[in-house]
């Protein structure tokens, strides 16, 4: 379990082991969810940790997006209210009539059984239900309205980011890979939206930070992360102007420096779909 406490009534686990970054924040009689996880055997016990180290109980999770590294992992919160932007629901909904069907997945994921057991073992016994509750622009929750879960797109069309507003602190999903290059070859991406999510969240200079994957980080690496993100959009952009097609511009190092590391596992999905979306 590797759940830690971050600020008074925040946990996170950022440690790349389940999937996604998720945590969660506590409130007056309750805990919310931010994100679960992949692997619901490796959730349950955070949600054990939880349990125990507040007395509250888990009532209500909400997603960030509707990938698998931050949803599949939701069964071992049941019974739970789960939360999302209307978008996401209608992406998990269509990833429920195509690859997220069990034939699929068991396919998929018996070829890195080897590779990573625990994952293999979690997806035998993988259960996926659809959000409860949907918002389109925005939802408060808590009973002093503490906490702001609002659609951003960008990253996905349904990306959301969880505000705390008394910490000043805000779960952003996967618009932050913190250190790394982003997966951006969702069908639904829009780079310039992103772009634009990030700058909004930049102006509103929160003090704590909690990426989709990687670090938390703060108002420094965002603003660099955002530098970052423009610099490939740039990139891509001219290169398209140019004729250079995606392979020379991996081989001209076109990628920027702040997002080297990870390149290799996202790098070409993401910039065919940035390629398309710029065409």
């Amino acid at each position: 379990m590797t759940l830690r406490k971050l600020l008074d009534t925040i946990y996170v686990d950022t440690d790349a082991t389940n999937g996604g970054n998720h945590g969660a924040i506590v409130l007056d009689d309750e805990i919310l969810m931010v994100d679960s996880g992949m692997m619901h055997t490796k959730s349950l016990a955070s949600r054990q940790f939880l349990e125990s180290e507040t007395g509250l109980s888990i009532k209500k999770l909400i997603f960030t997006h509707s990938h698998s590294d931050h949803v599949f992992g939701a069964q071992a919160f049941e019974p739970v209210l789960l939360i999302s932007s209307e978008s996401t629901r209608k992406n998990c909904e269509g990833r429920l009539k195509h690859e997220w069907k069990r034939n699929i997945l068991l396919e998929r994921y018996s070829q890195i059984k080897g590779d990573n057991p625990e994952l293999w073992d979690a997806v035998q016994t993988l259960s996926i239900r659809l959000p409860d509750i949907t918002f389109d622009d925005e939802i408060s929750l808590g009973n002093n309205k503490q906490i702001t879960a609002k659609t951003v797109g960008g990253h996905t069309s349904g990306s959301a980011i969880v505000i705390c507003h008394e910490l000043s602190a805000v779960f952003v999903g996967d618009l932050i890979f913190s250190g790394q290059f982003p997966y951006g070859g969702d069908p639904t991406c829009k780079p310039d939206q992103w772009i634009h999510a990030l700058q909004e969240i930049s102006s509103k200079q929160y003090e704590t930070i909690i990426p989709g994957h990687g670090p938390v980080c703060g108002q420094k690496e965002l603003d660099e992360y955002i530098e970052a993100l423009k610099e490939l959009r740039f990139n891509i952009k001219y290169a398209l102007e140019t004729g250079i097609s995606i392979e020379t511009f991996i081989d001209q190092n076109k990628i920027p420096k702040a997002l080297k590391m990870g390149f290799e596992r996202f790098g070409e999905v993401t910039l065919k779909h940035w390629f398309e979306y710029y065409t």
